[in-house]
Protein backbone atom coordinates (compact mmCIF):
# COMPACT_ATOMS: atom_id res chain seq x y z
CA UNK A 1 0.00 0.00 0.00
CA UNK A 2 1.25 3.83 -0.62
CA UNK A 3 2.33 6.03 2.05
CA UNK A 4 0.07 9.14 2.82
CA UNK A 5 3.13 11.04 1.09
CA UNK A 6 2.64 8.84 -2.01
CA UNK A 7 -0.55 8.89 -2.24
CA UNK A 8 -1.03 13.09 -1.72
CA UNK A 9 2.05 12.83 -4.66
CA UNK A 10 -0.30 10.91 -6.95
CA UNK A 11 -3.17 13.16 -6.63
CA UNK A 12 -1.45 16.09 -7.09
CA UNK A 13 -0.21 14.58 -10.38
CA UNK A 14 -3.48 13.72 -11.43
CA UNK A 15 -4.87 17.14 -10.42
CA UNK A 16 -2.74 19.32 -12.95
CA UNK A 17 -3.56 18.91 -16.56
CA UNK A 18 -0.63 19.24 -19.07
CA UNK A 19 -0.88 19.96 -22.81
CA UNK A 20 1.90 19.58 -25.16
CA UNK A 21 2.78 21.14 -27.92
CA UNK A 22 4.89 21.56 -30.80
CA UNK A 23 5.89 23.95 -33.05
CA UNK A 24 6.17 23.44 -37.35
CA UNK A 25 7.38 24.25 -39.69
CA UNK A 26 5.31 27.43 -40.26
CA UNK A 27 5.79 28.56 -36.83
CA UNK A 28 2.22 26.99 -35.36
CA UNK A 29 1.40 25.33 -31.97
CA UNK A 30 0.39 21.97 -32.95
CA UNK A 31 -1.24 19.83 -30.27
CA UNK A 32 0.16 16.57 -29.52
CA UNK A 33 -2.05 13.67 -28.61
CA UNK A 34 0.34 11.82 -26.05
CA UNK A 35 3.80 12.35 -25.23
CA UNK A 36 6.02 10.16 -26.85
CA UNK A 37 7.72 9.01 -23.48
CA UNK A 38 4.46 8.58 -21.78
CA UNK A 39 3.43 6.67 -24.60
CA UNK A 40 6.66 4.14 -24.36
CA UNK A 41 5.89 3.87 -20.40
CA UNK A 42 2.27 3.06 -20.99
CA UNK A 43 3.18 0.04 -23.01
CA UNK A 44 6.20 -1.03 -20.90
CA UNK A 45 4.04 -1.05 -17.85
CA UNK A 46 1.63 -4.11 -17.29
CA UNK A 47 -2.14 -2.76 -16.38
CA UNK A 48 -2.87 -2.71 -12.42
CA UNK A 49 -5.13 -5.90 -11.39
CA UNK A 50 -7.90 -5.05 -8.97
CA UNK A 51 -6.26 -5.16 -5.56
CA UNK A 52 -3.84 -2.33 -7.21
CA UNK A 53 -0.46 -4.83 -7.96
CA UNK A 54 0.80 -5.33 -11.19
CA UNK A 55 0.35 -8.90 -12.11
CA UNK A 56 3.47 -11.02 -12.01
CA UNK A 57 4.84 -13.91 -13.78
CA UNK A 58 4.88 -16.95 -11.67
CA UNK A 59 8.73 -18.42 -12.49
CA UNK A 60 7.78 -22.36 -12.69
CA UNK A 61 9.45 -24.41 -9.79
CA UNK A 62 10.94 -27.97 -10.20
CA UNK A 63 9.31 -30.51 -7.51
CA UNK A 64 12.28 -31.47 -4.90
CA UNK A 65 14.51 -34.02 -5.92
CA UNK A 66 17.70 -36.06 -4.91
CA UNK A 67 19.87 -35.03 -7.94
CA UNK A 68 19.41 -31.23 -7.27
CA UNK A 69 20.20 -31.46 -3.80
CA UNK A 70 22.92 -34.09 -4.22
CA UNK A 71 24.32 -31.13 -6.20
CA UNK A 72 23.70 -28.45 -3.41
CA UNK A 73 25.02 -30.25 -1.05
CA UNK A 74 28.57 -31.11 -2.27
CA UNK A 75 28.14 -27.04 -2.74
CA UNK A 76 27.67 -26.44 0.35
CA UNK A 77 30.42 -29.26 1.76
CA UNK A 78 33.12 -27.48 0.16
CA UNK A 79 32.11 -24.31 1.03
CA UNK A 80 31.81 -25.60 5.18
CA UNK A 81 35.25 -27.37 4.63
CA UNK A 82 37.11 -24.75 3.20
CA UNK A 83 35.84 -22.33 5.91
CA UNK A 84 36.96 -24.86 8.93
CA UNK A 85 39.90 -25.00 6.81
CA UNK A 86 40.94 -21.89 7.20
CA UNK A 87 39.61 -20.80 10.64
CA UNK A 88 40.93 -24.18 12.12
CA UNK A 89 44.11 -24.47 10.26
CA UNK A 90 43.48 -28.68 10.66
CA UNK A 91 42.37 -30.52 7.57
CA UNK A 92 40.79 -33.39 9.48
CA UNK A 93 38.71 -31.78 11.94
CA UNK A 94 37.82 -29.51 8.95
CA UNK A 95 36.72 -32.64 6.82
CA UNK A 96 34.97 -34.15 10.01
CA UNK A 97 32.77 -30.88 10.58
CA UNK A 98 31.62 -30.38 7.27
CA UNK A 99 30.85 -34.01 7.18
CA UNK A 100 28.62 -33.10 10.26
CA UNK A 101 26.95 -29.62 9.14
CA UNK A 102 26.03 -31.22 5.66
CA UNK A 103 24.55 -33.85 7.34
CA UNK A 104 22.79 -31.84 9.71
CA UNK A 105 21.70 -29.64 6.65
CA UNK A 106 20.50 -32.21 4.09
CA UNK A 107 16.87 -32.75 5.58
CA UNK A 108 16.49 -28.98 5.70
CA UNK A 109 17.47 -28.08 2.04
CA UNK A 110 14.78 -31.01 1.48
CA UNK A 111 11.89 -29.33 3.59
CA UNK A 112 12.90 -25.97 1.74
CA UNK A 113 13.03 -27.13 -1.44
CA UNK A 114 9.50 -28.97 -0.62
CA UNK A 115 8.05 -25.55 0.73
CA UNK A 116 8.85 -23.78 -2.44
CA UNK A 117 7.78 -26.31 -4.43
CA UNK A 118 4.05 -26.31 -2.65
CA UNK A 119 3.69 -22.67 -2.53
CA UNK A 120 4.20 -22.72 -6.35
CA UNK A 121 1.18 -24.87 -6.40
CA UNK A 122 -0.58 -23.09 -4.25
CA UNK A 123 -0.38 -20.30 -6.00
CA UNK A 124 -0.57 -21.20 -9.22
CA UNK A 125 -3.54 -23.13 -8.40
CA UNK A 126 -2.26 -26.80 -9.18
CA UNK A 127 -3.03 -29.46 -7.21
CA UNK A 128 0.25 -31.47 -5.04
CA UNK A 129 1.13 -35.00 -6.66
CA UNK A 130 -0.35 -37.58 -4.90
CA UNK A 131 2.00 -39.43 -2.10
CA UNK A 132 3.71 -42.43 -2.80
CA UNK A 133 3.27 -44.89 -0.19
CA UNK A 134 5.28 -48.15 0.30
CA UNK A 135 2.96 -51.30 -0.22
CA UNK A 136 1.73 -52.64 3.21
Amino acid sequence: MATKKQRRRREKEHRHEYEYVYIDEEGKEVEVEQPPSARKEKERRPAASANGRRPSQVRPVQPPNWKYLRKQAIIFFFIIFVAFAVLNRSIPVAALMAVVYTAIMLPLMWMTQRMIYRSYLRRTGQLPPPRSRGSK
